[in-house]
């Protein structure tokens, strides 16, 4: 059991890396399309829900009227469900996460929230870093590779798009995620 758990870790790990290449040579993004990100992180919260309700965490989504971007719709799907997979395995039994999306200026801005452990201030600028994770008591027994942030950093900015946090420990995270809607 184990072993199947750690052979699993480096499929996921090698998966991962291969991600991280691709975009760094610039291919991932060269699938571009009309995506409607509200459809994809629609289905997302769908999808997720029962992995929220096991651990009773509200998940919920409020959706809006967003403008169709040009944006490779695999790697959207990518960005978002690496978020909202962190807000669910982030937060505590009893949470909340909630996803939205509003048209900024020239821009869309997606934001995902919880009321998780939160995340050290120090600690804030190194989580996009590569296989950086953050040890504390409360997440020592989350598995992961520590690189699905770089991942989303990089689709994101070769999207020419942002993202940022904020955080607050014992409070929470927000993530915002902006990508320009021409």
């Amino acid at each position: 059991h184990k072993m199947s758990r750690k052979v699993e870790g480096l499929v996921e790990l090698t998966n991962d890396l291969l991600d991280l290449s691709r975009i760094e040579a610039g291919l991932i993004v060269q699938d571009k399309g009309q995506v409607q990100l509200m459809d994809i992180l629609g289905n997302l919260v769908e999808f997720m829900q029962s992995r929220a309700k096991e651990k009773d965490i509200r998940l919920t989504l409020e959706t809006a009227n967003l403008p169709v971007i040009s944006a490779d719709p695999k790697s959207m799907e990518e960005v978002f469900s690496n978020l909202i997979t962190n807000a669910i395995i982030y937060t505590p039994e009893g949470g909340k996460v909630s996803v939205a999306g509003a048209v900024k200026g020239d821009f869309l801005e997606i934001r995902i929230s919880d009321t998780g452990y939160g995340i050290a201030s120090d600690q804030l600028p190194l989580i996009f870093e590569r296989f950086y994770r953050v040890k504390t008591e409360k997440t020592r027994s989350i598995v992961g590779t520590g690189l699905g942030l770089p991942i989303v950093k990089s689709i994101v900015e070769a999207h020419n798009g942002t993202v940022r946090v904020e955080s607050e420990e014992g409070v929470g995270s927000t993530f915002w995620v902006r990508l320009p809607v021409s």
